[in-house]
């Protein structure tokens, strides 16, 4: 009888995890990892970014985009370069936001910012410091 229920349970759970659809296992295509970025960056939730990749779920897309995508950019001296572009266009509308609730001048605010630095203002916030894996920092000569 022992041998019959064990066997019932073993059948039980076998076709459990057949009825289940299984999750991939194999490694992030770069097609992958791109569609992950894009549909992330519209904003999209985990949950939803896990069903336009077959196979991945929720936590597997967040996992990978959080761990590996976000701390492995590559950052040659063109993009380098844009960043700092980009950021000179758009950080008055940045800390305009931030030095309203602040109720203060966006300089101000920014100035601050500078001052303090990564790791200071991690502390303050109660975050993780962020760190790429590969970050380079070298300025071109």
């Amino acid at each position: 009888a022992a041998a019959a229920l064990a066997n019932g349970s073993a059948k039980r759970c076998a076709s459990t995890s057949e009825a289940s659809p299984a999750k991939k296992q194999t490694k992030w295509t770069p097609e992958e990892d791109a569609l992950n970025v894009e549909l992330r960056g519209s904003g999209m939730k985990w949950e939803d970014i896990s069903k336009r990749l077959p196979g991945r779920s929720a936590i597997s897309c967040r996992l990978r985009y959080q761990n590996y995508i976000e701390r492995r950019s590559e950052w040659d001296e063109e993009k380098k370069n844009k960043l700092a572009r980009l950021y000179e266009r758009f950080k008055k509308e940045m800390w305009e936001k931030v030095a309203k609730e602040l109720c203060m001048p966006y300089r101000a605010a920014e100035a601050m910012h500078w001052h303090l630095g990564e790791h200071e203002m991690a502390t303050r916030a109660n975050v993780p410091i962020f760190q790429l894996s590969n970050l380079s920092t070298s300025v071109p000569s």
